[in-house]
Formats: C-alpha cells, sequence, structure tokens
C-alpha cells in the first residue's frame, strides 16, 4: 500500500508519494494561493493528490492514507485547524474537506513540528530509539516528541509546543502574545532582531557592514559567518543564542530525559557550529550526567511531507 503527504507552508504546499517501504518516490508542489478564501487551497491539495497518482500510476484503493502536516494548532477530535496563522485556517475543517475527495481513503491531520518528528522516527535520527525529541528552528521554533514509540500531543490533546515554555521571565515579546518563550530567543526571526540591533548599534560589525544600509540582507547564516571570522558583535549574537538553546535542551533533558535530541530548521545548516556550544552547555548543565544525544535532524526539507505520508501507522 502506498500513502501520501501534504505539507501545508504558508508560501507552498508540498505533496509526496511514499511506497510501502516508507520511501519518497514522488514529489510535487505548488504555491500556496495568496487569497483570503482558505478554500482556495483545498483546489491545491487536490490537484497534487490527483497529479501523484497520475504520476505514480496508483489507484487512490491502493492509498492506505493522506495525511495533512499544518503550521497551527488541532483539534484531534473534531479533526479541525485551530489556528494557523499563516493560512488562515480557524476553525477550519480540512480533513473533511480534502475526504470529501477522496472519500474511501482515511484521512489524518497532525502539526507539522509533530508530523517532522514522526518522519524522523520511521526514516531519520530517531530510528533504533523509543524516545527523541525534535527541535525545529526556523521563522519560529517548532517541538514534536515521540514516547515510548508513539507521537505525544499532550494529555488533553492540546498539543506539544515546546516553542513556547518560558525561558526568560518577563523577556521579549514572543509572536504568541506572551514574554520570554523560547521561541523568542531561538528562533531565526529572534537571531535577526538581535543581529539587526546590533548593526544599528555597531556600524563598524562585519553584519553592518555586510547589510550596507538594507536590514533585509541580514539573516541567521550571515551572523554565523560573521562569528566564525571572529567579528566582535557576532560572536557575542552567536554565544547567546547558542547559549539560550543550550539552555532550552538542557530544560527538555530534565523533564523528559529522551534519548535522542534532534536539532532541524533552517538555522541548522550552520551544523556543528550551531550543535557543539549546545553539546557543551548540555554537557555541564544538563540535570542528568548521562543524557540524550543531541544530533542534527536527518529529514530536512521532506520531513513534513514524509511523517504527514506516515501518520496512518499511528491511528489507522
Amino acid at each position: 500500500m502506498y500513502s501520501i503527504g501534504i505539507d501545508i507552508g504558508g508560501s507552498k504546499i508540498a505533496a509526496g508519494l511514499l511506497n510501502e517501504e516508507k520511501n519518497l518516490i514522488l514529489k510535487r508542489s505548488a504555491p500556496f494561493p495568496g487569497t483570503d478564501d482558505p478554500e482556495c487551497s483545498i483546489a491545491v491539495m487536490n490537484h497534487l493528490i490527483d497529479a501523484l497518482l497520475t504520476e505514480g500510476g496508483v489507484r487512490i484503493q491502493d492509498v492506505a492514507g493522506i495525511g495533512l502536516a499544518v503550521p497551527g494548532s488541532i483539534d484531534y477530535e473534531k479533526n479541525l485547524v485551530v489556528h494557523a496563522y499563516n493560512l488562515g485556517y480557524h476553525s477550519f475543517p480540512l480533513v473533511a474537506r480534502i475526504q470529501a475527495h477522496c472519500p474511501d481513503t482515511q484521512v489524518f491531520i497532525e502539526n507539522d513540528a509533530n508530523a517532522a518528528a514522526l518522519a524522523e522516527y520511521y526514516c531519520g535520527a530517531f530510528r533504533g530509539y523509543a524516545t527523541g525529541l525534535l527541535i525545529t528552528l526556523g521563522t519560529g521554533v517548532g517541538g514534536g516528541l515521540v514516547l515510548n514509540h508513539r507521537l505525544f500531543v499532550g494529555g488533553k490533546k492540546n498539543g506539544f509546543e515546546f516553542g513556547h515554555i518560558t525561558l526568560v521571565y518577563g523577556g521579549e515579546l514572543c509572536t504568541c502574545g506572551h514574554r520570554g518563550c523560547i521561541e523568542a530567543y531561538c528562533s531565526a526571526t529572534a537571531l535577526i532582531r538581535d543581529a539587526r540591533r546590533a548593526a544599528a548599534a555597531h556600524p563598524e560589525s562585519r553584519i553592518a557592514q555586510a547589510a550596507a544600509g538594507d536590514e533585509s540582507k541580514i539573516d541567521a547564516k550571515l551572523v554565523f559567518d560573521c562569528a566564525k571570522a571572529g567579528d566582535e558583535q557576532a560572536v557575542r549574537l552567536y554565544e547567546a543564542y547558542t547559549g539560550y538553546l543550550g539552555a532550552a535542551v538542557s530544560s527538555a533533558i530534565a523533564v523528559l530525559d529522551p534519548e535522542i535530541i534532534a536539532i532541524g530548521g533552517g538555522v541548522s545548516n550552520a551544523g556543528n557550529f550551531l550543535l557543539d556550544p549546545v553539546r557543551a552547555y548540555a554537557k555541564e548543565y544538563a540535570f542528568f550526567k548521562q543524557h540524550a544525544k543531541i544530533v542534527l535532524a536527518d529529514m530536512r526539507n521532506d520531513a513534513g511531507v514524509v511523517g504527514a505520508g506516515l501518520l496512518h501507522l499511528q491511528r489507522g
């Protein structure tokens, strides 16, 4: 049997066809429609499903499940997207809309970070482990937890919001409206915010000179590149950022005691330059001295599609 995974993002919708061996054998994508009507995105998803079936030479009867990964909160009982702000989904019956197009195939829905964790469990860094935590560092901070071989979505099924654990009481304002969340310190957005402040205050810095007055040129990669070159302001930002991330990881170790922690998302492209100080922080400050391995996530850009496509293995 085959399965289909759909990863719905604010800029594009990616869809993939997986075979019985959990291999992604075909992948297609389309822009997320730039309208205020969420129904427009349903037509895009239905088209992608049909295209995958046609190009893969697969009948819908041979599809065990269709999974949908969404950057937002989920009502698992009603199969609704409660809120996905960058998609315009609010109490949106996404499952029902796709089910209407494929009435004889089970359709499942999941938060995108949870789906990515499931991809790591079946196909990536978590293989061979019962409990693993995925932390994704991008525009926000996502988290997905596989606990004793099962995807954990909370005791009350409200979800698993690692990025909104308070890291600094009364700290920086977070996108959720509260202050001091992990996301407000460990996201790419937070690093860019601090780098722009540093560039404005220190025009002599490499960051400011590279931006040449254009803030849009400042991103996480620029900060890391300037830190590698020894720029004082960039090093300061790098040390603060990895320190906050180390503290977040160490807190997760104390609460969850996972066997493995994988770091993904765009910021993780820095590789061991990012992870080495995080590992050092955990070695010094984690409550358990024999603690989780800290590694880079394996699945990268395919994580959402693959994880969505494997939801039927946990819920079918």
